[in-house]
């Protein structure tokens, strides 16, 4: 923390500090001492075994000088900001506390790893009064691969901004998807924050990104044979399924196993799920069908809960195109057989066996 409060409750700042009177922490009123050094920023800190529910994450050399460069940068654009400014209607402390154009907005810099109950809290705490919240996110965020930590932070507009603190560069990865080999893929836009306006960055936040082609591709043999060495409980449980329903994995349509199978709202493969689709469905299909459907698949806790049904749609399409479903009007689609949609698909398997023999 870069602020302390003297005997008289009065704040101090850790670069004005010269340690002739005690201090105490503004969050559990507990007894901090100045670090400072050649390669340290002048901060304060608890001593050993001090539990604070406002500090108590930790602040790393990363993290302080975040919040330092974000506070120069506001202050030079002359925006009014208060770093770790006290809430008492909320008892949370943001690491910034920005006011423009008469609305509130919490500023809060993310290094370490946080419980996604806890990120929640504190962002519908903020919410709950009137408070907007931007988190940017430490350079330990960078999404190289898809995380449980990545999808939490993941913005309105798939967007994820880091701010990289030691080059003062604020980065924003976009685009984020998963290629036919399910690896993520993203696009990056880099500024350094000096040059960046306030409604600039707001920007990098809030406006919706452009929705590129995607390529998919069918999963090869192998691979197929790879899910019946499965070990987890997520796949024993979706073979025994297979099995129990009177189906081998080498039987299922392709159209089940397409790539990619990774998807940035479920945790579940998109094969498991598009099995269970199937299934269900008999006659028709509706949009409040699938809404409904989608609540039932496992999905990534996330800050800002995103519409979980682009990939069931995608499927649909391609159950169109295999004419296998009929499309009504915008919200409906009817099967082309009263079976289900797998055990038309299955029947027609073996009738050509039978055609054959």
């Amino acid at each position: 923390m870069f602020f302390a409060l003297t005997q008289m409750n009065e704040r101090i700042s850790a670069s004005d500090y010269t340690r002739t009177i005690p201090v105490s922490c503004p969050g559990c009123n507990k007894p901090v001492f100045l670090k400072k050094g050649p390669k340290i920023m002048a901060h304060f800190a608890h001593y050993a075994g001090a539990e604070c529910h406002q500090f108590s994450e930790g602040e790393t050399p990363q993290h302080l000088l975040g919040k330092q460069r974000l506070f120069e940068w506001l202050t030079k654009l002359n925006i009014p900001v208060e770093m770790e400014a006290w809430l008492p209607e909320l008892k949370q402390r943001p690491d910034l506390l920005v006011t423009y154009q008469n609305r509130r907005i919490a500023l809060e810099y993310q290094c370490s790893s946080i419980p996604f109950a806890r990120l929640k809290e504190r962002t519908d705490g903020y919410m709950s009064k009137g408070y907007e919240v931007y988190w940017i996110c430490g350079m330990d965020y960078v999404p190289t691969t898809y995380t449980e930590r990545i999808a939490a932070f993941r913005q309105k507009n798939n967007t994820l901004i880091c701010l990289d603190s030691n080059q003062n560069t604020l980065h924003m990865y976009h685009d984020l998807h998963f290629d036919t080999r399910n690896r993520l893929q993203k696009k990056q836009f880099s500024i350094i924050l000096s040059d960046l306006d306030f409604p600039s960055f707001e920007t990098l936040f809030n406006k919706p990104q452009p929705d590129y082609p995607r390529k998919k591709a069918a999963m090869t043999y192998q691979n197929h044979l790879l899910l019946l060495k499965r070990k987890d409980t997520v796949h024993r449980d979706f073979l025994l399924n297979v099995y129990l329903g009177g189906h081998s994995v080498h039987s299922l349509p392709a159209y089940i196993f397409t790539t990619p199978y990774k998807t940035l709202e479920f945790c579940q493969p998109s094969y498991i799920w598009r099995y269970q689709l199937l299934r269900k469905f008999r006659e028709s299909i509706t949009l409040q069908d699938l809404k409904a459907f989608s609540q039932a698949i496992p999905q990534y806790d996330a800050l800002y809960l995103h519409e979980p049904l682009e990939p069931l749609l995608e499927f649909i399409a391609e159950l169109e195109q295999a004419k296998v479903l009929k499309r009504m009007d915008d919200k409906s689609w009817q099967v082309q057989t009263k079976k289900s949609c797998l055990d038309f698909f299955l029947d027609g398997i073996m009738v050509i066996n039978e055609a054959n023999d």
